[in-house]
């Protein structure tokens, strides 16, 4: 009988050719020898990982604690101080600052007839300018009684670090401000506070390496504070990033790192792929989060080039088992060359290829069947590819009409109201995406008076466009007749933050405009501040009674104030995404380039001033549009 004849399946040739007893000594020692120094090196490197992350954190957030000793020893004996005249606080002050350069500025921002001047509001700040001390009194700057920095710690009653925030008077620097308050028998004296640029900090992270990975700071909020993206800093949090990826694991990251928590995660990465180790540390004076993102590859390397040693000895073994086997299994080889050819046939594109010359009862007469198996469900595979691509181009086709339901929802019809010839009043959308995030509204509560909204919602795409469909209908549903601007945002933000697990929100300017007298009473939730500009072009810009984003803490009460127009004086509406549209360069459009283009367009219609910001903010962008852009426009006219 010969050889071709004998029913012995393929695989137990080759291991009585000596194949099976070289491969599983090979195999076992390299599944040992892998399996316990990945163990070892894993368990070394969480605890390397975890000390270093908290080594870098306690070290930035020393830096923290020694500004804030400043403000709270200062706390401690002003109570105690006698004194009496203003330039005794401005003296103490520059002697404090004197002693902590990293404090950029400080201020004592007084209670109401607390500061022993005679004054009413008195809140003397000093800060470094061009190596000397500057003064001046916040009380001429804006009304400090309605900040954060003075508001929150007021209420909390005790320190409290403000998120950062960029402070146009300093070049637009990142800053964050270290509020204390200070009591006299019980009562509110003042807040004392600290100014700190974080240029620095964000020079000194850049330089952080955690092995091959890199680091990133968010605030308490989860905004990122750092991040080696310059685009995502102050732009983005962990949590719309996580949106956008659709990346739950990260919601879970964040939320434990803005609690203060500390560990170490390994996770699947959608952004950069691979298998990535998430380590982070909480910085407790500030209650931000210190982060570093590190490849997986790196903490393995040294069980990886073990590896690699032994897998090419074990390739020149299995090489010699190759010539053998190759030598002995020659004469059994006849079906596997058809089942080459037929695999080319296949290759070509001939789906109608199949395999019926193949003999036996071993694995090439299964391989024959599988073969011939495949080819019917590639048949099959097109087919189904065929109708994913059409369920695809369907789901586009749904997107797009999205887009134009949420349009349908804004209001496009200019002149919106044709009968009026106390105003003229336009509008306009450029979303980023399919949909948008950014909406506008106007309508009349009752004949004389026109309320106008524009807002932002945190985040882009389907999730922002939904939070703006909720918060449209809701701010008609809260603001009708005989309800204030502020008494609407602070219903709104009651009810929008009740089961906010997405932690999405909201700014939002809220303005009741009178048509006959041109008064406007309006309330600011977080939102950019709108410009008025007169006639003549002098312009103005409402950033007074400013309060949080809507849908963050359902227990804050919104402010109003008044603004009048005179006639032909405008007052332009906007979102972030006109002053934060950045050039390929990544510089800001900023607020100068937005005041040169409406003092330009003054004596145009608000129709002609938007379509001149709209072809320069798309120039600047240079078709790279990062953020929706709304605009609106009101004039009051001569009746």
């Amino acid at each position: 009988m010969s050889i071709k004849h004998i029913n012995i399946p393929i695989l137990l040739k080759m291991i009585l050719l000596i194949g099976l007893p070289l491969i599983l000594v090979y195999g076992l020692i390299l599944g040992l020898n892998y399996m316990s120094g990945k163990q070892a090196a894993v368990s070394q490197m969480k605890s390397y990982l975890a000390e270093l992350t908290a080594h870098q954190a306690a070290r930035l957030d020393s830096k923290f604690l020694q500004i804030s000793t400043g403000p709270r020893d200062l706390a401690r004996i002003l109570p105690l101080l006698p004194i009496n005249n203003p330039e005794d606080i401005y003296q103490l002050l520059e002697h404090y600052l004197t002693k902590k350069p990293d404090i950029y500025g400080m201020s004592i921002s007084f209670a109401p007839y607390q500061s022993a001047t005679g004054l009413e509001l008195f809140a003397p700040y000093v800060y470094r300018e061009e190596g000397d001390f500057q003064r001046l009194n916040l009380k001429d700057s804006y009304d400090y009684q309605h900040q954060d920095f003075y508001q929150i710690p007021a209420l909390l009653s005790r320190p409290y670090w403000t998120e950062p925030y960029f402070d146009a008077g300093v070049g637009n620097a990142l800053m964050i401000t270290y509020s204390v308050p200070v009591f006299r028998d019980d009562s509110l004296l003042g807040i004392i506070t600290a100014d700190v640029r974080i240029d620095e900090l964000q020079e000194e992270m850049r330089k952080l390496k955690i092995l091959a990975g890199y680091t990133f700071l968010i605030s308490r909020h989860g905004t990122y504070i750092y991040h080696p993206l310059a685009e995502d800093i102050m732009r983005e949090t962990i949590f719309s990033k996580a949106e956008r990826y659709d990346f739950n694991e990260m919601r879970t990251f964040g939320r434990e790192m803005i609690a203060g928590k500390s560990g170490v995660k390994p996770f699947n990465d959608p952004i950069s792929g691979g298998r990535r180790w998430l380590v982070y540390s909480p910085l407790e004076s500030t209650g931000w989060s210190f982060a570093a993102i590190v490849p997986e590859e790196e903490i393995l390397v040294s069980v990886n080039r073990v590896m690699m040693h032994q897998a090419l000895i074990m390739i020149l073994g299995l090489m010699v088992i190759l010539l053998i086997v190759s030598w002995v299994s020659y004469g059994i080889t006849n079906p596997i060359r058809k089942l080459a050819g037929m695999s080319r046939q296949l290759a070509a594109g001939n789906l109608e290829v199949q395999l019926e010359s193949i003999k036996g009862r071993d694995e090439i007469q299964e391989f024959a069947q599988a073969f011939n198996k495949m080819v019917v469900d590639l048949k099959h595979y097109i087919t189904d590819l065929t109708s994913a691509t059409r369920a695809k181009e369907a789901v586009e086709s749904e997107l797009r009409i999205a887009r134009q339901i949420q349009e349908s929802l804004l209001p496009r019809v200019f002149p919106p109201f044709p009968d009026r010839v106390e105003f003229e009043l336009y509008a306009r959308i450029i979303p980023a995406r399919e949909v948008a995030g950014d909406f506008y509204d106007f309508f009349f509560l009752d004949r004389d008076n026109l309320a106008l909204v524009i807002a932002d919602v945190s985040g882009k795409g389907i999730s922002a466009g939904l939070f703006m469909a909720v918060t449209r209908t809701l701010i008609k549903t809260v603001f009708q007749e005989g309800v204030s601007p502020a008494m609407a945002l602070t219903r709104a933000n009651q009810i929008l933050c009740l089961e906010n697990d997405a932690c999405m929100f909201t700014t939002l300017f809220l303005g009741l405009y009178n048509v006959q007298n041109g008064e406007m009473i309006y309330a600011n939730a977080g939102h950019n501040p709108p410009v008025v500009l007169t006639g003549t072009g002098q312009y103005q810009l409402l950033d007074k009674m400013s309060g949080i984003a809507l849908g963050i803490a359902d227990d804050f009460l919104y402010q109003e104030t008044r603004v009048k127009l005179g006639y032909s004086d405008m007052i332009i509406l906007y979102t972030d995404g006109v002053v934060e549209a950045t050039s390929p360069q990544q510089e800001l459009y900023g607020e100068d380039r937005l005041l040169r283009i409406l003092i330009q367009g003054k004596d145009n219609k608000p129709r002609q001033i938007i379509e001149s910001l709209e072809a320069e903010v798309q120039a600047f962008q240079q078709g790279n549009q990062f953020d929706d852009i709304t605009i609106m426009i009101l004039r009051r006219l001569n009746q």
